[in-house]
């Protein structure tokens, strides 16, 4: 198993961290989608209005070593409209994956 994270900003602000042992990235990113899923479902437009996106990258991290505006080395699950429906959406940095 290694060590990975899922950030969540709303903006510029770090708003939660949660650890996520997984045995791959990709894992890590499935694991974060139906955690995500359910947690936006029925939120997800209200989450959008304040901006709120979701990183996952390598390893655990102090919350000191958090930037803000912080860019993830795996990826960014980002809240968009489609249609009338609000979605997750998944996009890879292509790097560290």
């Amino acid at each position: 198993m290694q060590n990975y994270n899922l950030t969540t900003w709303s903006g510029e602000r770090l708003v939660g961290y949660e650890p996520i042992a997984a045995s791959s990235a990709g894992e890590a990113v499935a694991f974060a989608q139906g955690m995500l899923t359910e947690r936006t479902r029925g939120h997800g437009r209200i989450l959008a209005s304040m901006g709120v996106r979701y990183l996952v990258d390598h390893g655990e991290r102090s919350l000191d070593d958090l930037t803000i505006g912080s860019e993830s080395a795996i990826g960014t699950w980002h809240l968009v409209e489609q249609g009338l429906d609000i979605r997750l959406l998944w996009k890879p940095t292509g790097v560290g994956n």
